[in-house]
C-alpha cells in the first residue's frame, strides 16, 4: 500500500504569510500617504496640473497593485494551509486503513 505523507511543518511554512500581508499593507499605506502629499504639493496652477496629470494615475495604479499582491499573498497562505490540512487528513486516513 502506498503511504501518503505530508511534511509535518508544511502548515507552519504558511504562517509567515500573514506577516507578509501586513508588510504589504504597510507599504500600501505609505504609498497612499505619498499620494496625498503629491496632491497637496502639486498645486493648481498649470505646472501643478501637468504634474498631477503625470503622477496621479500611476500612484493609484501602484496602490491597486499592492492591494492585488496582498490579496494574492492572503489567498496563497489560506490555500497552502488548507492543502496542508487536506494532506494531513489523507495521511491519517491512510494510517487508519492499515
Amino acid at each position: 500500500m502506498a503511504k501518503l505523507t505530508a511534511l509535518q511543518d508544511l502548515k507552519k511554512s504558511f504562517d509567515n504569510f500573514d506577516e507578509m500581508s501586513k508588510l504589504i499593507d504597510d507599504i500600501r499605506s505609505k504609498t497612499d500617504e505619498i499620494e496625498r502629499y503629491n496632491k497637496e504639493a502639486g498645486g493648481g496652477d498649470d505646472l501643478g496640473k501637468q504634474y498631477h496629470s503625470t503622477v496621479d494615475g500611476p500612484s493609484k495604479n501602484l496602490s491597486a497593485l499592492f492591494k492585488k499582491v496582498r490579496d494574492t499573498v492572503d489567498n496563497a497562505g489560506k490555500q497552502g494551509s488548507d492543502t496542508s490540512d487536506l494532506l494531513n487528513a489523507a495521511d491519517q486516513n491512510a494510517k487508519d486503513q492499515v
